[in-house]
């Protein structure tokens, strides 16, 4: 009898193949409708329509028949977060592809009318609309994905018994949550407040005669030092939230997970210590930070944004480069030496 373990990967997008496809065609289509002269406001709202269709298509082609083969082979585990919503969907692949493609053409349509009207942006040229559209393709991507997977892991798809000898991917679920909403909130009370003071230190807060608030950091000559003190911020607050959160995982399951652990040396040169390992990342993001943040607003010939425009700017920029570095601290906190490093300090302890 086998009795070895095998790990199964469920397919989402951060590491298959879809999210590339949708990449790579949303780049062509790109080329062909806005290259040279970029795009409109109308030509935004349409391709936001067309985007969502395109990458639901995509994803569902994609990801069905793995899911399908998958439960076959007993593959899918038993123990997933039941959504009675979920459950209502259908579970046709076609139709469900149209309810994921209307939903989410209504949602992207939304979203970047407002993006795009808040920021008051009537064109963009053709390179920061590449650039914007890769983005917001690759999260739409993911997402996608996301739905999909949770749909066809509820009870009433399932048939087959998961193998005793396979530990399967945890399932995500993508459902909106009211701790989001709060920790949104919270973000932009947060950046309104740091606004204000960075404007009070690097050259004050001021009223325009259109009525809009604009502080310096917000300049394209403020902005770096901006960059600087936020990339600070993320770099401490994202690193200690997540090595505090591992290493209480890790003294709760240590044999467990020193057991799954698989040595990759692109993480292991980074500190076991928490302090040098803050250190690092927080100097990486602030350098990132000061570079990438000016280098956004020539992208998109904004010389200057006002209060209301920094803060939700700043809250996403924010949002969006904690995802990488959350990724990248957990797997090098997943590491067989760091796994053992905290071990043995509780050892030490006990």
């Amino acid at each position: 009898m086998n009795t070895e373990m095998k790990n199964v990967r469920l397919p989402y997008i951060n590491n298959a193949q879809a999210v590339l496809i949708t990449i790579l065609i949303n780049i062509g289509v790109v080329f062909l409708f806005n290259f040279p002269n970029g795009i409109d406001y109308q030509g935004i709202i349409f391709d936001s329509l067309i985007c969502a269709i395109i990458t639901t298509i995509i994803n569902m082609w994609i990801v069905y028949p793995r899911l399908k083969k998958m439960r076959t082979a007993g593959q899918i585990p038993l123990q997933v977060p039941v959504s009675k919503l979920m459950q209502k969907l259908p579970k046709n692949p076609f139709l469900l592809g149209v309810v994921c493609a209307g939903v989410f053409a209504v949602l992207m349509v939304g979203i970047n009318a407002l993006i795009v009207s808040f920021f008051e942006i009537q064109n963009i040229s053709f390179a920061p609309w590449l650039v914007y559209k890769l983005i917001y393709t690759t999260f739409l991507s993911i997402k996608i994905v996301e739905f999909c997977i949770f749909r066809y892991v509820q009870p009433d798809w399932l048939h087959a018994k998961t193998e005793e000898n396979v530990v399967v991917q945890p399932i995500k679920n993508p459902m909106p949550k009211i701790s989001v909403f709060k920790e949104m909130f919270g973000a932009v009370t947060t950046n309104i407040a740091m606004g204000i003071i960075l404007g009070s230190f690097l050259g004050g807060v001021s009223a325009q005669a259109d009525g809009s608030v604009v502080i310096a950091p917000t300049t394209i000559e403020g902005i770096p030092i901006t960059g600087l003190i936020f990339g600070l911020i993320i770099g401490i607050l994202v690193t200690s939230g997540i090595v505090n959160a591992m290493k209480k995982t890790i003294r709760n399951s240590e044999q467990e997970i020193l057991e799954a652990a698989v040595k990759n040396r692109y993480y292991t040169w980074m500190p076991k210590r928490k302090i040098p390992l803050i250190c690092l990342v927080s100097i990486s993001v602030m350098i990132f930070s000061a570079i990438v943040l000016p280098a956004i607003l020539v992208l998109f010939d904004k010389t200057l944004l006002n209060f209301y425009q920094f803060v939700i700017f700043i809250t996403v920029y924010a949002a969006l480069l904690s995802k990488p570095i959350s990724y990248i601290l957990i797997k090098r906190c997943m590491q067989p030496d760091y796994i053992s490093f905290v071990v043995k300090r509780k050892e030490n302890k006990l």
